[in-house]
């Protein structure tokens, strides 16, 4: 049953697993100041995840430490080999994130004890398709505040332009030509450990919010029901009441989360694939 819109714009508090979810990128200073805040005081109302967050923070600066060691110069301790040197530096060089936070999140407790015995193991991925499907709509059930309106910009059109050197990539909205839907505003966002664009739109009945994020890796892909248009591959699937329909352009990744019915939702993005292919 699909919830009532009261119920889906009233924030609800972070939980234990959802804190589990998200630690690394809390760690690693990913998080925006609102949700940031969010997470400290849960944990300062929770021992038990205070605890595991003390726990990860010590290991994850042991493990810096080996391997800095590993790829460093020559010690004791021994260095890691060439060849697999090469191999993490072939791969940081394609990362848009720093060096150290890229090698070491996630980083979990095996790889602690691979370094320890001088072998780096470095995981590239973390979750699965539903659990980011199931994070942006968790971040748009939350309802965050915007940090910049269409109309303190300009309207629409100034929206990318304020994204502008504040992510690694240049999003590009797609733009709806159905009627009744308007541009709210943005915000700067995550999806896991992926800085993302967030634009809340104003539909004829509810709201919608857009996450874009560049993922060159193609590691990001959707379940659900599967309509192509034109080029492009959409999927809808549903989460805690809403329809969130994700596609592709090159790189780029596109999740709408949605108070619309699976039928509505496809055409809506159809008015953005006629109209500029994304």
């Amino acid at each position: 049953m699909t919830p009532p819109m009261s119920a889906r714009n009233e924030p609800t508090p972070i939980d234990c697993a959802e804190l589990e979810r998200s630690l690394e990128p809390f760690l690693d200073g990913e998080f925006d100041p609102a949700d940031r805040a969010e997470v400290e005081a849960h944990l300062t109302a929770c021992a038990a995840c205070r605890g595991r967050a003390e726990a990860r923070a010590r290991t994850r600066d042991a493990v810096r430490a080996r391997l800095r060691e590993a790829m460093g110069p020559a010690t004791a301790a021994g260095r890691a080999p060439a060849a697999l040197r090469a191999r993490i530096e072939q791969q940081l060089a394609r990362q848009r994130r720093p060096f150290w936070r890229r090698i070491v999140s996630p980083v979990p407790l095996a790889t602690a004890a691979a370094c320890a015995a001088g072998v780096l193991v470095v995981l590239a991925a973390r979750g699965g398709p539903d659990a980011l499907l199931e994070e942006a709509v968790r971040k748009h059930n939350r309802d965050l505040p915007l940090e910049v309106t269409a109309a303190g910009v300009g309207g629409a059109d100034g929206i990318p332009a304020w994204f502008a050197g504040k992510l690694d990539f240049r999003p590009a909205p797609p733009r709806f030509r159905a009627n009744g839907v308007k541009v709210v505003g943005a915000r700067l966002s995550h999806l896991r450990e992926w800085p993302a664009a967030y634009i809340r739109y104003e539909l004829p009945r509810g709201n919608a919010g857009l996450f874009i994020v560049d993922d060159p890796e193609q590691r990001f892909h959707a379940t659900g029901r599967e309509v192509r248009m034109g080029p492009s591959v959409v999927r809808v699937a549903n989460s805690r009441g809403y329809n969130v329909a994700v596609w592709r352009q090159n790189e780029i990744v596109y999740s709408l989360v949605s108070d619309l019915d699976e039928d509505d939702l496809f055409g809506l993005v159809a008015t953005a694939q006629a109209a500029g292919g994304r």
